[in-house]
């Protein structure tokens, strides 16, 4: 596998974002290529000023393009950016899908394999995803990680 792009965490939730909205690949692919925000704007129920976006990422060397088409890796993500990822990028809210222990700590995910590879590959490296013997995972800031945790690496 060739290594993903980095993208910021505000760059990939506003790339799930318009797949949940319903936009296709291709056209978002066509509105980053032609830096036209309009048919960003026409599908996403979102307030973002999708032209400063675009323009930040321009500024910050983020490859948009290759993002969407290949895939990312978050650079860094907060516990906010983090939920809204999982809401956005596989459909899971707090409370029904995972619960929250302590701040940094996303714990009973049930997720496909195709999920956990997605969350393995896009994570952020201040995150790790624990699978435990049950079948459920948890998404733990690393620093929170016990060494008996740790070992499970």
């Amino acid at each position: 596998m060739t290594e993903q792009v980095k993208i910021s965490q505000r760059s990939a939730i506003i790339i799930e974002r318009l797949r949940s909205d319903g936009m296709a690949e291709d056209m978002m692919i066509q509105a980053l290529n032609e830096q036209e925000d309009a048919p960003l704007r026409a599908v996403s129920s979102a307030d973002i000023d999708f032209a400063e976006w675009m323009n930040y990422a321009k500024e910050h060397g983020e490859q948009l393009v290759e993002a969407v088409r290949d895939g990312y890796r978050m650079t860094f993500t907060t516990v906010p950016g983090m939920k809204n990822w999982l809401k956005y990028a596989l459909s899971m809210e707090t409370e029904r899908d995972y619960t929250e222990g302590e701040e940094g700590r996303m714990d009973g995910l049930q997720l496909t394999l195709e999920q956990a590879q997605q969350l393995k590959d896009t994570i952020a490296v201040n995150w790790v995803l624990l699978e435990h013997e049950d079948g459920s995972s948890s998404l733990l800031l690393r620093a929170l990680l016990t060494s008996a945790e740790a070992s499970q690496l």
